[in-house]
């Protein structure tokens, strides 16, 4: 190809040496052009190979990295869920080490995740004599699988999961400089190979509650707790509600507490059944999707759903973040990329949940101030949950807080819960935070929370949540919280 393009080359030179030749010459001029429509083909043609084979490496790429951890290098949870559905024999187990937040506390985020990949290394070096086909995943924070997919004996699988922990026990990880640690490890497994996955989770956290090193759901499920069947049943009508499309969003107004008008809303996830009436409330599937770590599927439904409300409406919309979303790459990826590609960030807030395991995160440090760059302004859920570290929560890069309902649903009876909320009002304004009151059930909790000093109000008795914006109430996007 090379050789037709120098060619062709050839002959446009002599065409310019010597153009007399040219007029008289028709077989030379057909020539000529024969080759120099040859030669710009093969160019075309091997510009289009090399533009195809760049693009085919970087999908490749991308596909291979899509199903591998980025920290550890272990195949993540995206592919042992794959590699579930092609396991003939499942004998899958969820190995956590439980000091991980002490760690992180201790040593922070960097020598954390030092330890996480020094886990890793050990893990997938780890040999022995019984077991034939197995697969080393790191699948959520902390949190490590093995499936071993063979047809043998409880015995067998048992003496393979005890040498697993006891090896990881035994090694000593390295925090600094001739300063080591050692790690407890939980275990939950399952031996059949129906929701290997879910059943595994929930071992995992039979063994936590339980305070035990290792709790095992069999083929059998004679040890599956009967709430454990009530919750996988339920995991599963999740899960098949997600993907027919039944998970959907209803939206509660936020009031300015001064001026009466709706100022923004929250959104809210419900579950419909076929005939899209409300299936399972969100106290009930929430908590299900955290354990069955379905949670995330949950989280990006919501932000697509709070978009197109968003947009529709002109109007700015909350939506709840868990410490589990932020800690989700993929997950954090998806609203980054949402909300870029929707130009409409500035109508897109989120609320942090989960306050009390934040406190000290470069993680969520960062993830605000991407928000923030985004357009989106950021917010505390629950605040005063527990009552304790509220002044160092205020210190986050936040915009917002939202009073616990544990606080406000005992204001009009109690004096020192008034006093908490005052505090918050207090510390908040000092700071140049918005604060939002919740659950103002009737009137004369809501009458007490405008008192307080809030900047918003939201509640059953002001507004429900329903599919669509308030009808008889002014909407504004002009919300500053």
């Amino acid at each position: 190809m090379l050789a037709t393009a120098l060619i062709a080359a050839f002959y446009i030179y002599q065409l310019f040496q010597d153009h007399t030749t040219f007029p008289g010459n028709v077989w030379y001029w057909l020539t000529l052009n024969t080759w120099i429509i040859i030669s710009v083909a093969t160019i075309i043609y091997l510009l289009h190979v090399a533009v195809y084979q760049t693009r085919r490496k970087r999908w490749l790429s991308i596909i291979r990295n899509a199903h591998v951890d980025y920290l550890t290098g272990l195949p993540n949870q995206y592919q042992l869920i794959k590699d579930l559905k092609h396991s003939e024999h499942t004998n899958l187990a969820f190995l956590k080490f439980n000091n991980y937040n002490s760690i992180l506390n201790t040593y922070g985020p960097a020598v954390t995740d030092g330890v996480v990949k020094q886990v890793a290394a050990v893990l997938a070096a780890f040999e022995h004599p019984l077991m034939q086909k197995s697969g080393r995943y790191y699948i959520q924070q902390a949190v490590f699988a093995v499936l071993e997919d063979q047809d043998t004996s409880y015995e067998n699988i048992a003496t393979i999961t005890k040498a697993i922990v006891k090896n990881i026990m035994n090694t000593r990880y390295q925090v600094g400089d001739d300063e080591y640690i050692a790690l407890n490890i939980t275990v939950g497994a399952v031996r059949q190979n129906e929701d290997a996955f879910m059943l595994a989770n929930m071992a995992l956290q039979e063994a936590e509650s339980q305070k035990l090193q290792f709790y095992l759901i069999d083929d059998l499920q004679a040890n599956l707790p009967a709430i454990y069947k009530r919750d996988l049943a339920l995991t599963q009508a999740l899960l098949q509600g997600i993907q027919d499309r039944r998970l959907v969003a209803w939206f509660q107004p936020i009031y300015h507490a001064r001026q009466h008008t709706v100022v923004k809303y929250e959104c809210l996830a419900r579950l419909l059944d076929e005939k899209q009436q409300v299936k399972m409330s969100p106290n009930v599937f929430m908590p299900l999707a955290h354990r069955a770590n379905l949670y995330h599927m949950v989280t990006r439904v919501m932000v697509k759903h709070a978009l197109r409300f968003a947009e529709r409406n002109e109007v700015v919309v909350n939506v709840n973040i868990s410490l589990s979303d932020i800690n989700n790459r993929r997950t954090c990826d998806y609203i980054f990329h949402k909300i870029k590609q929707s130009s409409h960030g500035h109508l897109i807030h989120f609320e942090l949940l989960e306050n009390e395991a934040i406190m000290e995160s470069a993680a969520i440090v960062r993830f605000i101030n991407r928000l923030h760059d985004l357009g989106s302004r950021v917010g505390m859920d629950d605040l005063g949950k527990g009552y304790s570290n509220i002044e160092r929560l205020l210190n986050l890069p936040i915009d917002f807080v939202k009073i616990d309902r544990s606080i406000m649903e005992n204001i009009t009876q109690n004096l020192e819960m008034q006093q908490v909320a005052k505090g918050i009002v207090r510390l908040a304004h000092k700071k140049r935070l918005k604060v939002v009151a919740e659950y103002c059930a009737d009137a004369d909790l809501t009458r007490l929370a405008k008192d307080l000093g809030v900047d918003y109000l939201q509640g059953y008795y002001l507004g429900k949540p329903a599919p669509g914006p308030v009808i008889d109430a002014p909407a504004t996007a002009e919300a500053n919280g």
